[in-house]
């Protein structure tokens, strides 16, 4: 996949989730257009469903391009969505405790 192939359908990399509570699964480009949803019939538990598209739009992320600021950018939303998953979850699962930590401290120590 490169990001030319996204371009020729008018979608500008990177992708990121939907900060918007109310759009669960959603995935936008730079530009915030709406790209895809994962989930349209609200069948799944959000966590599921904002994880599938976290790592949908993690693939398609691979071809955009880079500069330091954007890369900084993108990990911290990464790292935001991996404790969105987790967070849920923490209480009730050790792995998911330690991985919701260090996902906590990269956030630390890549904040301005």
């Amino acid at each position: 996949m490169s990001a030319a192939l996204f371009a020729r359908h008018c979608i500008r990399l990177p992708l990121v989730l939907s900060g918007d509570p109310d759009e669960v699964g959603v995935v936008r480009d730079a530009d915030g257009s709406e790209v895809f949803t994962v989930n349209t019939e609200g069948t799944w538990p959000d966590e599921n469903a904002q994880a599938v598209a976290a790592i949908l739009l993690g693939r398609a992320n691979v071809a955009a391009p880079r500069v330091s600021a954007e890369l900084a950018e993108i990990f911290a939303s990464a790292l935001e969505s991996i404790r969105a998953i987790l967070a849920p979850v923490a209480e009730e699962s050790s792995a998911a405790l330690a991985a919701l930590q260090v996902a906590e401290d990269a956030l630390a120590e890549i904040a301005p």
